[in-house]
Order: structure tokens, then C-alpha cells, then sequence
């Protein structure tokens, strides 16, 4: 279905990119146009008749109503930004994500400005470091929105594809025997009984870390990727006062970081995990 995305001009947010990014993902194909014009001129056309069903405004319009392809917040400031309108009308799967706070993110500051971060005052350097790129990206959305939109949309039909995969990361993690934590000494150790799934080993990473947050956990007893019969101890900032693999000597290592936060080695029995985090506990 051919279709155009009408937005407004002058400066370019991180809104109406997302929220046609998004729109492009939940229709299967890019826009044949972006056509960036006057708030004011968007709000008329809405107003003087019913919008062509191959039209979409999206962060402008002053309306908020999906059945008629309008997703515009300016109207009520009740309401999340045109990005959030999208996401909330079209992928409400995504609810419980990491996409979703994200988004939920840009709403804020698209409707309430920067100074509404908890952390705007002390990161300065941070937000200038971020943000030009971000800025070179708007700028860019300005001239040449289509370009732009299509980088967001690869962007975002990965992220979207992993998330899906965390999700079925989380269930591979709760599985009963898959793995345990135990704790040596002052030293809690998160242990994987069970090689993950190939296609799934970037998304357990990313969702073991709320189980590293949430019981504390110093060090990482997994498998290596490329060399399954390969152990491998990785410390996590929570250990990074605690341990240092270095101070310990498998018997048949294979790689260890001068850093300390990464050893590979093939064990000799199942206890020899034990033996490695005694000798790296740090006094």
C-alpha cells in the first residue's frame, strides 16, 4: 500500500523520526513521501476535510486519532509524544521492553524538555557527546527525511528482533537446571549448567544483567561461544573490587586478561569453579 507521511518543518526531533520509522516497520514498506510542512498548514488541511486514506500526519495536525491516520499530541498535554501514540496504536507486544522505555524516554523530554531529566545538571559532557551525532541525524531528517527514516527503520527492525529473542532468552534462563547461583565465601557466582542456544547467546547476555542486578552478583560461570568445552569466568562490575582472575592457575587455561575480568580454561572436574574464585577473591 503506497502511502505519504506528512510532518512538520523547521527543526527536526527525534519524534516524528521514530514515529515514522515505526509507522514504516507496522506497514511493511517505506513511504513513497515525507512531506514536511507548516504546523499551522497541517492543522488546516485536517480541519478543512477528512485526511486521503494514503495519508498519515504524524507530529502535527493538532488531533490525535488513529482511525484517521492522525497522531498529533500538541493538542493535549496529557497525551505522549507522536512516537508513543504510534507505538502505543501499533506494537502493543512491545509494551514490556526495553524499546518501550526508550520511547517513553523521548516522550518525556519531547513534551517536557531536557531540564526534566533526573541527571540533566551533571552530564553535561555526556549530552554533548550523544547528542551530536543526534543532532548531524535531525539535521539530515531536515533535507533528506526518506534517507533518514529508512536508517531508523533498519535500526529499529533489529532492536525489534532482539527484543523478541530476549524474550525467549528470559524463558531459556528460567527454565529449571539451565542455571543457578551460589556463593563462595562473600563471592556470588552465577553459574550456567547448560550451553545457551547459539541464536540466543547476545540476548541471554542482555537479560542475565537484571539477574547480576537484582542478586548481586560478582562473577559469570558461562560457556565460550566458539569453543564450547572452553569455561569462562567473567566478572562483572560488582566484582570488580572482589576478584581478580589473574591471582588463580587452572590447570588447562586457555586465555586469561591481564585485566583480571576474563578467563577461558578447560576444566579438569566440576569443582575446580570453586577453587578458581577462592584463589581470585581479592582480601
Amino acid at each position: 500500500m503506497a502511502y505519504k507521511i506528512i510532518t512538520h518543518d523547521r527543526k527536526a526531533h527525534i519524534d516524528e523520526v521514530l514515529a515514522s520509522a515505526l509507522l514504516s516497520i507496522h506497514l511493511g514498506e517505506e513511504p513513497t513521501e515525507i512531506i514536511r510542512m507548516s504546523s499551522q498548514l497541517a492543522s488546516e488541511k485536517v480541519k478543512q476535510s477528512e485526511p486521503d486514506p494514503d495519508v498519515w500526519f504524524l507530529d502535527c495536525g493538532m488531533v490525535h486519532d488513529p482511525e484517521r491516520r492522525l497522531f498529533d499530541h500538541h493538542q493535549d498535554n496529557q497525551l505522549g509524544c507522536a512516537a508513543s501514540l504510534v507505538f502505543q496504536e501499533f506494537f502493543p507486544h512491545l509494551q514490556d521492553s526495553e524499546l518501550a522505555d526508550y520511547i517513553q524516554l523521548v516522550s518525556k523530554v519531547d513534551t517536557r524538555g531536557l531540564r526534566v531529566l533526573d541527571d540533566y545538571d551533571e552530564v553535561h559532557e555526556s549530552q554533548s557527546y550523544w547528542s551530536f551525532s543526534q543532532k548531524l541525524l535531525m539535521k539530515s531528517f531536515e533535507t533528506n527525511p526518506k534517507a533518514i527514516v529508512t536508517l531508523f527503520r533498519e535500526g529499529l527492525e533489529d532492536k525489534i528482533r532482539f527484543e523478541q529473542a530476549k524474550k525467549k532468552a528470559s524463558l531459556w534462563l528460567e527454565t529449571e537446571h539451565h542455571t543457578e547461583i551460589q556463593r563462595v565465601g562473600e563471592i556470588n557466582v552465577l553459574l550456567y549448567h547448560v550451553q545457551p542456544p547459539e541464536e540466543l547467546a547476545s540476548a541471554i547476555r542482555a537479560v542475565d544483567g537484571k539477574i547480576v542486578d537484582e542478586h548481586e552478583i560478582d562473577a559469570i560461570y558461562s560457556f565460550d561461544d566458539k569453543e564450547p568445552e572452553n569455561r569462562v569466568f567473567f566478572r562483572t562490575n560488582g566484582g570488580h573490587d572482589r576478584l581478580d582472575f589473574t591471582r588463580s592457575s587452572p590447570a588447562h587455561i586457555a586465555f586469561c586478561h591481564q585485566g583480571g575480568f576474563l578467563m577461558k580454561f578447560i576444566p579438569e572436574n566440576d569443582q575446580e569453579w570453586i577453587k578458581i574464585i577462592k584463589a581470585s577473591a581479592l582480601a
